[in-house]
């Protein structure tokens, strides 16, 4: 699901602190090599190289030759995603041989699979097929051998590549029922799908291309795969357009650029490039048709492919760009002088580009961000808004989740409005009738019939906030509505239709809502089509300024004051953990506006808040203090029998009484 990658991250480089505490450079090269395929998952391509490097030197230094082969084949997925082709075949040039060497065929397979796709887009179209035809197969039943299934897949990417659409299709064909059987919502299914799709439009079947490119999108969301989904904005801009809704088109084609110019992916972005030029100057352009801008477009797409090697989307890329000249020359279109020719940028401009983000996500959602990650999974929301799906939106008190709920509505067209409730502010008694209304003398003091909230929702939105709050008697109710549509009021025989759009949110940990602590599994597994965890504030980055000035300005200007703030004041407010996030940074700059004369200056003096020296400023300081909280709770739970303690922490007693004695736990 999303988010997964953030957390594997953090769980990587928790290990890698761990194992460098004790002294094992066994296990330090163990979390770098996972911290190298979780940064690969978020597409921080060099922090995942520089991951990759140091866990292959400590598996060098320690001879852990199977490891070493697991890291090099890792490092090399993370070069063949970057573009960097030939890094990448000398990586598994060096992981084969260990793999045979250790007869582990099963990742040996891996391997061959990788190196057949680095061919592949290096232009090695005949090398690539014999390898995947060659390679090792699996005696196993089609849907429950993952490597056979990329296999065929791959052979279908073959044709496709080639532009043998039909074939490529009937090998997506072939693959997809079983691994739907295998792993019905995983990644190959996306992939199938995104596939299958860009086949549809290429065979003129528009409206399939259309909803099979949707509903892989929607996949990639849920997995947090960034590089399909970038790839798959192309594919659905490509079916919407020839849909006839230009407007769309433009829209998916800008979300890929937007993604590409942080994931930096050249094989895509190259692909990209080439589509974009085909939809300027093709018959589906609209209003939006431009050749001179298709000139530039394939003048892009040969710089990304030329730059990273990719000699048959070269070769391609260039022959419709001599089609267009052609065409050019025939409209009298001349090209610009030698002086004046602009060359296509590899990307976009960084500030400008940032700036457009930026200003999107304050009119969307009312976000002030210049944070990447956060820009990043607002502009996943907005694509999700567009469906019926439920949200789940999760998040520390005060990180802006009802902002996100009224984005949520905003984006999804509904006619209906928003009505908004706070689970922890209804009265437990009260709620049933609340949300689902009763009728008249079905309880005392039922003196009429009632709709509740979910009913006044009606082809709108209904957002929960604080959901985790419910009882769980409660939640089953609220779970039969999600799957079957209806409510029922208290005291009525019949249920009632609402269409009502369910988002909901809570600063609960996930993983206790996935384990059933205090909220039903199965109703966070049918709201967790779509999760969206939000950063705290303290995660942000240089954001804290920023909305320092933001919220300044703002009450400024609603006090008719001029109040300005000493440098040593913002210090004080750009280094503090703001354990209430936005809000309490908000309701701050309100009071400070609101105490300081006009005219006057604000100094650190005037600034009321608790020693922030405790707070934690790192990962590392952060991860401790989860760590302790971890430990109080089970010793807690446990009334202190350290034994009791240890195991359900899953570590020794001994090791429990050595952390107690380093957090300065009493007992």
């Amino acid at each position: 699901m999303a988010g997964v990658w953030h957390e594997g991250k953090d769980l990587a480089l928790e290990g890698l602190v761990l194992a460098r505490r004790i002294g094992s450079d066994h296990y330090s090269g163990i979390a770098q090599s996972r911290l190298c395929i979780a940064e690969r998952g978020l597409c921080h391509w060099e922090n995942s190289i520089e991951a990759g490097r140091a866990a292959i030197a400590l598996c060098e230094l320690n001879d852990a030759r199977l490891q070493l082969a697991f890291v090099k084949r890792s490092l090399a997925v993370t070069y063949w995603k970057r573009g960097h082709l030939q890094l990448a075949r000398e990586q598994i040039a060096d992981t084969v041989p260990l793999l045979t060497q250790t007869h582990h065929d099963f990742h040996l397979r891996y391997a061959h699979l990788l190196g057949a796709l680095v061919d592949l887009h290096a232009g090695r179209v005949a090398e690539s097929k014999e390898e995947l035809s060659s390679s090792p197969k699996n005696d196993s039943a089609l849907s429950e051998s993952r490597p056979e299934l990329l296999r065929l897949e791959y052979l279908g990417d073959v044709e496709l590549e080639q532009g043998h659409f039909e074939a490529a299709l009937a090998r997506y064909d072939e693959v997809l029922p079983h691994a739907l059987a295998l792993i019905p919502r995983g990644d190959v299914v996306a992939e199938l799908r995104r596939r299958r799709a860009e086949c549809f439009v290429m065979l003129g079947r528009n409206r399939e291309a259309y909803d099979e490119a949707k509903a892989a999108l929607e996949l990639c969301l849920e997995l947090g795969d960034r590089y399909e989904e970038a790839a798959t904005y192309r594919t659905i801009a490509l079916a919407a357009a020839a849909l006839g809704k230009h407007d769309e088109a433009k829209k998916y084609f800008v979300h890929g650029f937007a993604m590409y110019d942080d994931i930096e992916t050249p094989y895509e972005w190259g692909k990209l490039w080439m589509s974009y030029g085909d939809w300027l100057c093709g018959p589906h352009a609209g209003a939006y048709e431009s050749l001179s801008g298709a000139r530039e477009a394939y003048r892009a797409a040969c710089d990304h492919f030329e730059h990273m090697g990719a000699e048959l989307r070269l070769s391609q890329a260039r022959q419709r760009m001599a089609t267009l000249e052609d065409r050019l020359r025939a409209e009298g279109i001349a090209e610009p002088a030698a002086g004046e020719k602009p060359r296509p940028r590899r990307r976009p401009s960084m500030d400008r580009e940032l700036q457009r983000r930026v200003q999107w996500a304050f009119d969307t959602f009312g976000v002030v961000t210049r944070h990447r990650p956060l820009l990043e999974l607002l502009e996943q929301v907005a694509t999700v808004a567009v469906s019926d799906i439920p949200v789940l939106v999760l998040g520390e008190s005060g990180t802006g989740k009802e902002l996100i709920a009224r984005g949520v509505h905003s984006l999804s067209g509904r006619t209906g409005g928003l009505v908004e409730v706070n689970c922890s502010a209804v009265p437990t008694t009260m709620m049933e009738s609340e949300f689902f209304g009763s009728m008249h003398g079905s309880y005392t003091g039922s003196m009429r019939d009632r709709a509740g909230l979910i009913e006044e929702a009606h082809e709108g939105s209904i957002f929960l906030d604080e959901i985790g709050e419910m009882p769980v008697d409660l939640q089953a109710k609220m779970l039969r509505f999600l799957e079957t549509g209806e409510i029922r009021r208290i005291g009525a025989n019949t249920g009632r239709r609402v269409d009502a759009r369910l988002i909901a949110a809570t600063n609960r940990d996930p993983a206790k809502m996935q384990t059933g602590d205090g909220f039903r599994q199965d109703l966070y597994y049918r709201l967790a089509h779509a999760v969206f965890t939000l950063p705290p504030l303290r995660s942000r980055g240089d954001d804290t300024a920023l909305l320092v000035d933001h919220f300044l300005d703002m009450f400024t200007r609603g006090a008719h004051k001029r109040v300005t703030l000493a440098d040593s004041a913002r210090e004080r407010l750009a280094g503090y953990a703001w354990p209430g996030n936005v809000r309490q940074l908000r309701s701050l700059m309100q009071r400070l506006v609101v105490q300081t004369a006009d005219g006057r200056v604000i100094t650190p003096r005037d600034i009321p808040l608790d020693d922030a020296a405790d707070a934690p400023r790192t990962f590392s300081e952060e991860m401790e203090g989860q760590e302790k909280a971890r430990i109080l709770e089970a010793l807690a739970k446990t009334e202190y029998i350290k034994a009791d303690a240890a195991r359900i922490l899953r570590m020794s007693r001994t090791t429990l009484i050595g952390k107690m004695k380093r957090y300065q736990i009493p007992g």
